[in-house]
């Protein structure tokens, strides 16, 4: 009989400096597409109109996932892999019969490998109804089945996973108190990774299956953007709606107790403007100017 994977079953490791990490994840995708190139066959003899191809190079893996930042410590790992754009691989496997290393399994776990994952992109979703969630897309060099076992010794203990629905303790801009008749936050970082060439011709001379397709190894980084909204209500006393400020600090702390999400930026640009929904509200749209050196010390994640 066949046996058939299930996305909702799946199982994420991630594993980073030869450690293993559990990731719980509430959305994942990913996979990895080849490059065709087309070439003219006509010849003296033959001038047909159809043109030959050749597949010998791997666009760079896709991936992308959602998951909660929960008071334990289990996710920090992507957190800061976000943050300082270092790699990593990824496993995603669909269990089997019986549990992770109980043998003998006669349905053992199909498992995918993504090698030397980055992330690229990312957005910190803050809503005062809902827990803190990461949602992060990013690229790899490779993806393939994995049949050996998946190294960085054996999983975490398992824990509990607390969430954090999240209160605005601070939101200020400069010295303006903007906290109140907020009606949704979101923040925005955009890693600017750009893959080495990795298409030579002695590469695709020895190309003669899937096993020798070229695939990309090391990538540059460039420019890092962080930036975001504020999206509040329209009272009649506000005196900042269309207006604008090119070096003011923002301060943003959402999180429950001493757990949660701090943005400590002393320098961005932002415009706000108005919209004219049902209810008037103002839009505060705001990028990080300051250079700092590095990222962890302007977003701070508290666990327990």
């Amino acid at each position: 009989m066949s046996v058939f994977s299930f996305k909702k079953e799946v199982e994420v490791r991630v594993v980073y400096n030869d450690t293993r990490y559990k990731i719980d994840v509430s959305e994942i995708e990913f996979g990895q597409t080849f490059q065709e190139k087309s070439y003219p066959v006509k010849t003296l003899h033959n001038q047909s109109s159809f043109e030959g191809s050749v597949i010998n190079r791997a666009n760079p893996a896709e991936f992308s996932l959602s998951f909660y930042l929960v008071k334990e410590d289990k996710h920090r790992v992507l957190f800061d892999r976000f943050l300082d754009s270092a790699t990593f691989d990824m496993y995603i496997s669909n269990p089997g019969g019986a549990p992770s290393g109980v043998l003998p399994d006669p349905i053992p776990d199909q498992v995918w490998k993504l090698e030397n994952c980055v992330i690229q992109d990312g957005n910190f979703e803050i809503n005062k109804s809902r827990p803190l969630r990461l949602s992060i897309s990013g690229e790899a060099t490779k993806l393939s089945k994995f049949s050996d076992a998946i190294p960085g010794g054996s999983d975490p203990a398992p824990t509990t996973s607390t969430y954090i629905v999240p209160t605005l303790t601070t939101l200020t801009l400069g010295s303006d108190d903007v906290s109140s008749s907020v009606i949704g936050v979101t923040v925005e970082l955009q890693n600017d990774i750009q893959w080495n060439r990795y298409d030579t011709l002695q590469g695709a001379a020895a190309v003669t299956n899937v096993a020798t397709t070229m695939y990309p190894s090391a990538f540059t980084q460039g420019k890092q953007v962080l930036g975001g909204s504020i999206q509040k209500y329209l009272s009649q006393e506000s005196t900042s709606v269309l207006t604008w400020n090119q070096d003011t600090a923002l301060r943003l702390k959402a999180g429950n107790g001493t757990q949660g999400l701090d943005f400590n930026i002393s320098n961005c640009s932002f415009t706000n403007r108005m919209s004219a929904g049902g209810i008037f509200g103002e839009e505060y749209n705001w990028r990080m100017t300051q250079r700092p050196t590095a990222l962890s010390s302007v977003i701070t994640y508290t666990t327990a």
